[in-house]
């Protein structure tokens, strides 16, 4: 077992504003697989991922992953935690719009103790024509495809992908899905990804889905589809 997440609850606010964004989630994942969070707007998948990756804290349930208890960690810990081991992609690309493509990816290399070499990752990432190129150069999906290179090149244990395709057309989403699916395989790096849509979650090992704070179905995905072969 890779992660196991115990009785995971969360609350915001307070009194008559209290929000339940978490109401006892649990489930295990095993090395290698590729999760989908799928639900709706309010459904806590985005709450579950963060706390996955250490940027919140649970107010209550536990977080393990690789033996690495992350419940406890104080602010310095997580810091280092989330620097050693997970990656993350989020719908914003958040890149330094005065560093070239290959500087992007290499702040990831500079974060890791085992880094992947960045040429060959940029080839992966059919980003090498673009290397020295500025973000505001790029189109969306090449911003994106440099944000997974940023990510991927600090060889994680877990990628974390928040909605990655949110902000792209539908031919760029599949490129881009493609990609995460082939840096899964090449590098056999676990992946939660969280989204809504329902054609995307088809191309995941496993199906979470979330509604209203709770886990209402985990199931494995039966009729599993390459990325390539989605309608979206």
């Amino acid at each position: 077992m890779f992660i196991e997440i115990k009785d995971i609850k969360k609350d915001f606010g307070a009194g008559d504003n209290l929000t339940r964004a978490l109401n006892g989630v649990s489930f295990t994942m095993n090395k290698g697989e590729m999760v989908v969070l799928l639900g709706p707007s309010g459904s806590g998948k985005s709450t579950l991922l963060n706390i996955i990756g250490g940027i919140e804290s649970a107010d209550a349930g536990s977080v393990e992953i690789n033996g690495e208890k992350v419940h406890g960690m104080s602010e310095k810990q997580r810091i280092i935690y989330r620097r050693n081991h997970l990656g993350y992609v989020f719908q914003s690309y958040n890149l330094i719009p005065n560093l070239t493509v290959r500087e992007n990816v290499e702040v990831g290399a500079y974060l890791s103790k085992d880094p992947l070499g960045v040429d060959e990752l940029l080839g992966v990432l059919g980003l090498t024509k673009h290397k020295d190129k500025i973000p505001s150069q790029l189109s969306g999906g090449q911003q994106q495809r440099t944000s997974i290179g940023r990510a991927i090149v600090k060889n994680p244990d877990l990628l974390l992908c928040d909605e990655p395709t949110g902000a792209l057309d539908s031919e760029n989403s599949k490129q881009i899905l493609e990609l995460i699916e082939k840096v899964k395989e090449k590098y056999s790096t676990s992946v939660i990804m969280v989204t809504h849509n329902e054609n995307i979650a088809l191309m995941a090992d496993r199906i979470i889905r979330l509604k209203d704070g709770k886990i209402v179905k985990d199931e494995i995905n039966a009729q599993k589809i390459k990325a390539g072969d989605l309608v979206l």
